[in-house]
């Protein structure tokens, strides 16, 4: 029997499911396990009781990964330590797993970490590959706009092209490092999770339920100040609806858009449900007929891939989205959902107005074939991941 080899997964997520980032890294390691690697995690933990740690073994789905996180830095002093330095990570590769360590998979990796880490792989005989999942613009006061640029540029235009492979969210991110060991891997789920395994028909009460997951990020992610004033818009042209709207509260919504952005109109349409646990909300989207976000058109969602698209179409549920990144790839309209044109007002109006208006035979038909898709199920590219670590 071959000796099974090992993936360390380093990066900012907080495992098991408590951002969108441990949702990917997780259903990747599936398919490194699958592929007879045992993987090991570090991630961050925010909590505020967080203690340090030996590697602990748990299980998802019949799989067995290990782990070991990091304090999320909470000061400027410990976020330049988790910027510049490697030595947790040595130290688990060292001592926790006797230097027993085949790959490492760099998570959106901050640049000098990335580059020590690359040199310390390659004293050590051990491949290292890049997960790569955003391209993010910077924000904030000058200061941290010139450090967050410049680790941005280092990272996405030196440093991971040195790597020895490249996993890409989208398809933007996949032609940008063509010319590297890269494999396209959208945000992926495990259809075989329980989480996935029953779907919700069409409601029956004559109306329309529509959902939105996430955080809008201050309209810089998901314009949700442009759905509701939308919606509030063409109210009189579609039937009844209601609007569940899960990841931010009411004060949070008007934190973010203003007062002005919540029509009187809708008052008795919005529902905000604020956080969930994840397992909640995407119940929330399988009692859903729609779920629904809109992206402005920007290199962070260009170079990104909406998991939420992802998981509404695994729960069952149809989507209602502009284009942004490579979505148009997987989205047939009639059969996961539609394209929402937001290049005017009138058309954004008239295709959304459209949409909702399609009955409830439409929306069933497409949950069922939101059901059988199977092009996000990771078990799709075991063939191409098994090709691409050969590569390595």
């Amino acid at each position: 029997m071959a000796q099974e080899k090992n993936v360390l997964y380093v990066g900012g997520f907080e495992l098991p499911d408590r951002n969108a980032a441990a949702l990917r890294v997780i259903a990747n390691g599936k398919l490194f396990n699958r592929l007879g690697y045992e993987v090991t995690y570090i991630g961050v933990d925010k909590s505020d009781n967080f203690i340090e740690s030996s590697i602990k073994k748990f299980k998802i789905d019949g799989f067995v990964f290990f782990t070991k996180a990091q304090k999320y830095p909470d000061t400027n002093l410990n976020w330049f330590k988790f910027i510049t330095d490697i030595s947790f990570v040595k130290e688990t590769i060292e001592k926790d797993l006797n230097n027993k360590v085949d790959i490492i998979v760099a998570y959106n990796y901050p640049a000098i970490t990335l580059k020590k880490l690359s040199n310390y792989s390659k004293k050590n005989n051990i491949k290292i590959i890049a997960d790569v999942s955003e391209w993010y613009e910077p924000q904030g006061n000058i200061i941290f706009r010139i450090i967050k640029g410049l680790d941005s540029n280092l990272r996405m235009n030196v440093f991971q092209k040195q790597l020895d492979g490249i996993i890409a969210i989208s398809q933007y991110l996949y032609d940008y490092y063509k010319h590297n060991n890269v494999i396209k891997l959208p945000p992926l789920i495990d259809k075989k999770s329980s989480k996935w395994e029953k779907t919700i028909n069409a409601n029956g009460h004559g109306g329309i339920r529509l959902v939105y997951v996430g955080s809008p990020g201050n309209g810089q992610k998901d314009r949700l100040d442009l759905i509701i004033r939308t919606l509030s818009g063409i109210k009189s042209q579609i039937s009844e609806f209601e609007f569940i709207i899960v990841g931010i509260t009411k004060n949070q919504y008007l934190e973010f858009f203003g007062q002005e952005s919540f029509p009187d109109n809708l008052k008795n349409n919005l529902i905000f449900l604020g956080r969930k646990p994840h397992l909640d909300s995407i119940n929330e989207i399988k009692k859903s007929d729609f779920s629904i976000f809109l992206r402005d058109n920007n290199l962070v969602n260009t170079a990104g891939f909406p998991t939420k698209f992802v998981e509404s179409v695994s729960s069952g549920t149809p989507v209602l989205t502009n284009v942004s990144s490579n979505v148009t790839d997987y989205l047939e309209e009639g059969i996961l959902g539609y394209i929402i044109n937001t290049s005017t007002d009138k058309s954004l109006r008239s295709s959304l107005t459209k949409s909702l208006n399609l009955g409830l035979d439409n929306i069933k038909k497409m949950k069922e074939s939101c059901s059988k898709f199977e092009r996000f199920n990771y078990t799709y590219y075991l063939n191409d991941f098994k090709n691409f670590l050969s590569r390595l």
